[in-house]
């Protein structure tokens, strides 16, 4: 599973109402009928932290590696034109390209 705060767009400090906030702006910009699979990994991700007690289980048991979305998420965040592919961030994390 990808990072849950990435995919809702928040800071991992984020408390209930901002995460509910990210979710409900999540869901009128990606709504079910418009992109499933956007909706269901909103949806995921907000059941997987809306609670206080959801983020602790989160960050005390939840040991996925993060995928390369992940990185390329944190490591540029700032929009796809500077954000390099994720099959050339693959490639360097093997020691190609």
């Amino acid at each position: 599973m990808s990072d849950p705060y990435l995919v809702l767009g928040v800071a991992d400090d984020a408390d209930d109402a901002g995460i509910h906030a990210a979710y409900l702006t999540g869901i009128k910009r990606w709504p079910p009928d418009r992109d499933p699979a956007r909706f269901e990994a909103l949806r995921a991700a907000y059941e997987s932290v809306r609670t206080r007690r959801d983020r602790l289980a989160q960050a005390l048991f939840d040991a996925t590696p993060p995928t390369v979305g992940d990185i390329l998420d944190k490591a540029a965040p700032v929009g796809e034109p500077r954000r390099p592919g994720a099959a050339l961030f693959a490639a360097l994390l093997k020691g190609g390209a």
